[in-house]
């Protein structure tokens, strides 16, 4: 049988065909005036992606690059911070803050929900040395969001702490309006939303943020994004760019732009995270994150008797499509659908039927096309 190799996982997503021709073009030299007008370019569209009029820097790193130079940059070693930890990457800002030397305070919820801004609120009343809250948007190893809004309001008025937001999977596919919620540092990966691979990462700076850093945080070379302001306030980078990266970047902005923006990929997250849900619950499927959930992905319990990594390999070994299995603690026991950056109604609704013969092979008992007609009837309701 033909197969053609589909991608559902959060992170890297399938490349829009824009990208994949800008990757295409010859390379062109970071030092000359082209580069620096896309360059330019860039920053100016992931300031409308963000939502801000701040400083938007870009990283050649991956996300966790960039998560690290939000630490080294607003903290000093032995300041406190704040880490919420509600699943694999929550964890990360702790290990991270632990490698610099940081006072690390943590916060955890349990997997599949969100710490709520009542516990952070009173957190920060009880420790007033805490300079950073620490936080995910979007907890792509549960597929549970956190309330950004409510914690830029809390943070917002202490003068000496900051927000510092992981919204690398969660941007795009989720509300973030970064300068209006008092965001004050929010980092995006080029791999996710946006549809480019892997190897960039952004982040946008708040004037309170850059007042932080400019008083001194941790030692940093590579990261240093006082530097990196400087140079990239000219159109260019303090280091080598990846610029095919960038050029790409440039060619994926120009098309979201032309398609409504970021809205309109929120909103199509949204549409693709309702079908799921809804097919999901037809086939007995349990939400890992059935409270908190956001929309740039679906994170599943497979049913009773199942094991999740035998639904992961069915879905390869017959359709060759690709969805991811769990991490950290979930490892081995959930199963993960993208919604976020270059899908369509037809990708998931193709891969919500293959889910079914998937688990029909694998033994488990429901009326076929259960999954497909609830997903369907949610389609019909919220794109009325």
């Amino acid at each position: 049988m033909i197969q053609k190799s589909r991608l559902f996982t959060p992170g890297p997503t399938p490349l829009h065909p824009a990208v994949q021709e800008a990757l295409a073009r010859p390379i062109v030299h970071h030092r000359t005036d082209e580069f620096r007008g896309v360059f330019k370019d860039c920053t100016s569209g992931l300031k409308k992606f963000l939502k801000t009029s701040e400083d938007v820097l870009m990283l050649a790193c991956s996300g966790t690059g960039a998560m690290e130079a939000a630490v080294v940059n607003t903290l000093a070693p032995g300041e406190a911070m704040l880490a919420l930890v509600a699943g694999n990457f929550g964890q990360r800002w702790a290990d991270i803050g632990k490698a610099y030397g940081m006072e690390v305070h943590v916060l955890e919820a349990k997997w599949g929900e969100a710490v709520t801004p009542e516990a952070v609120g009173a957190a920060l009343d009880a420790n007033p040395k805490i300079r950073g809250v620490f936080v995910q948007l979007n907890e792509s190893s549960t597929g549970a969001a956190h309330d950004v809004k409510a914690l830029g309001a809390l943070v917002r008025g202490r003068k000496d702490t900051l927000l510092v937001v992981d919204a690398i999977s969660g941007a795009g596919a989720i509300r973030l309006e970064t300068e209006a919620w008092g965001v004050d540092v929010a980092i995006v990966g080029s791999q996710k939303a946006l549809a480019l691979p892997p190897g960039l990462a952004f982040l946008s700076v708040s004037a309170k943020a850059w007042d932080k850093i400019g008083k001194g945080g941790g030692p940093r070379f590579y990261f240093d994004l006082l530097r990196e302001r400087k140079a990239q306030a000219g159109g260019e980078s303090a280091f080598t760019p990846a610029i095919s990266h960038v050029v790409a970047t440039r060619a994926a902005l120009a098309d979201l732009d032309a398609r409504g923006g970021v809205d309109a990929l929120v909103e199509n997250a949204g549409t693709l995270a309702a079908i799921t849900r809804a097919a999901a619950g037809a086939l007995g499927l349990p939400l890992v994150a059935p409270r908190d959930h956001g929309d740039a992905l679906t994170a599943l319990y497979p049913p009773a008797g199942l094991e999740s990594g035998a639904i992961v390999k069915a879905l390869k070994g017959e359709f060759a499509s690709t969805v991811a299995g769990g991490q950290g603690a979930l490892k081995g026991k959930i199963f993960r659908i993208a919604h976020l950056g270059y899908y369509d109604a037809t990708d998931i609704l193709g891969l919500l039927a293959t889910l079914e013969i998937a688990l029909k092979r694998l033994g488990h008992e429901f009326d076929l096309g259960a999954g497909l007609a609830a997903a369907e009837t949610e389609y019909l309701k919220v794109r009325a």
